[in-house]
């Protein structure tokens, strides 16, 4: 198939951004053509080692560099021009979109060629639906524009809405980033949808060498740290609480002096604030903040990692519990949201209730204690990612899902055709006589995510990872 993944932008070294272009190699590796599209596309601060950057493709001219809020103004434009680009992608069988606003443009786009069209979302769209996190700290695209989206929220709060709910309804297929996701998502937009975690790279099981993380020292980007350190790789934003990382290894200094933490990522304003927190505790030699690191050199930091923790109190999923775990080493996170899903409680790793900062610590130092420790739920952790979470997996799931999607559209071709025009009268956005009614309906969409739509701790405790339809039934004609 010839497959076009569109995707919200290539602006930061993220996970979102990372399982797109491991999506991208994959399904390539899988015999099919792929392009991938965004509105921003920086290739020097998103992935500069990885040779996919250099294909990306951007929907518009790079914005320029003094005008303020300019990755977040570039996904207005994208959204507000995206008709007219359509024409541009016929040549493609189908579209992914992955996370808003990758959904509404694939949605337009397939609406006007009358192609398939699937979406990935790892999150309901933060604007419409945030989490006590974003409300606390700011929901943000880039540094200092979380004022510019409150404000847009507001003002266009029906029209996103209204985008965000039909993009999403109308996709032949729905994938989402793993079980926890896969039952929020359930629930906010009430359509099925098939779970599809991010996924890993096993190392190989005869490359653990747990002697190896106790001993001598290891040097990235012209920090050399002395053995044992923990691990922590996450986005810088407020909404990710490094602080509990902190506090933490404050709390056992005193025990394990010779514990180090390894803090990797891009760094932002948010890291001047990490650092001045670490300074005040007395860390300053312990905590190293060593900037974005190449993907080679995150892996080393992995295998050789004693522990690694995930402090984000309201993850949605994890893509480092996973890269840690393929890598042999074991994690502690908060026992809530997509590690609930991810990590096993006391074989994989230890899950804390949440913000409960001298039990995160106790664990800490119970495994830095215990060697023996370490290497058992770290053995059970690789395996745990290669049983369930390569991107193996992750990619003959998509593959399936897609041609599911394809198969679907078929079908509905033949039953009725439904035009963009259509719609917009169907939602009371235009009048049959195509005349726009906007502001005009009294029908508002739900904003936020009241309690009783959340789903319950319950309900996301288990993890299934398995495909809907396999090829055999896509092979089928009925």
């Amino acid at each position: 198939m010839k497959i076009a993944i569109f995707h919200l932008g290539f602006f930061y070294s993220g996970g979102g951004e990372k399982l797109v272009l491991e999506e991208i190699r994959g399904l390539r590796a899988l015999g099919h053509e792929v392009s991938c599209f965004a509105p921003v596309v920086n290739r020097e601060e998103c992935f500069p080692d990885v040779p996919e950057m250099a294909e990306i493709r951007a929907l518009l001219p790079p914005p320029p560099q003094w005008l303020p809020m300019r990755d977040a103004l570039w996904l207005v434009l994208g959204c507000l021009t995206i008709p007219f680009m359509a024409w541009r992608f016929r040549k493609y069988d189908i579209f992914l979109g992955a996370n808003q606003p990758g959904p509404w443009f694939v949605w337009v786009i397939s609406k006007i060629l009358n192609k398939p069209y699937a979406i990935y979302l790892a999150q309901p769209l933060r604007m419409l639906h945030p989490r006590k996190v974003d409300l606390e700290n700011g929901i943000r695209i880039r540094e200092g524009d979380h004022k510019f989206l409150k404000i847009l929220s507001k003002i266009a709060g029906r029209l996103i809405g209204w985008a965000d709910r039909v993009s999403v309804n109308e996709a032949e297929v729905m994938l989402t980033n793993g079980e926890y996701v896969s039952q929020w998502l359930r629930q906010v937009y009430r359509r099925d949808n098939q779970s599809c975690p991010a996924g890993c790279h096993p190392c190989p099981e005869e490359g653990l060498n747990y002697k190896n993380r106790w001993e001598g020292t290891i040097s990235v980007n012209g920090a050399i740290v002395q053995k044992p350190y923990v691990l922590l790789t996450n986005r810088h934003s407020p909404q990710k609480r490094f602080e509990y990382a902190l506090w933490a290894l404050k709390r056992i200094a005193r025990s394990a002096p010779e514990l180090s933490l390894i803090v990797t990522g891009q760094e932002t304003t948010y890291t001047d604030q990490l650092r001045y927190l670490a300074e005040s505790l007395g860390l300053r030699d312990q905590v190293y903040f060593v900037g974005l690191v190449s993907e080679s050199d995150l892996s080393r930091l992995y295998q050789e990692a004693v522990l690694y923790v995930y402090p984000s109190p309201e993850e949605d999923f994890g893509m480092g519990i996973v890269e840690a775990m393929a890598a042999g080493t074991p994690v502690i996170a908060w026992n809530n949201g997509g590690p609930t899903g991810t990590v096993k409680n006391g074989q994989t790793g230890f899950l804390i209730e949440a913000y409960d900062t001298e039990e995160f610590a106790k664990r800490m130092l119970e495994l830095v204690n215990d060697k023996a420790l370490v290497e058992r739920m770290g053995r059970s952790a690789h395996r745990w990612a290669t049983d369930v979470f390569s991107y193996e997996k992750h990619n003959r799931i998509l593959e399936t899902q897609l041609l599911l999607a394809v198969k679907l559209h078929r079908k509905n071709i033949r039953s009725h055709k439904t035009t963009l025009q259509d719609v917009l009268v169907r939602d009371e956005f235009l009048n049959p006589d195509g005349k726009s009614v906007f502001g005009v309906s009294n029908k508002q969409p739900e904003i936020g995510l009241s309690e009783e739509h959340r789903p319950s701790d319950d309900s996301l405790a288990k993890n299934k990872h398995s495909a809907s339809f396999s090829k055999d039934f896509l092979s089928r004609g009925d």
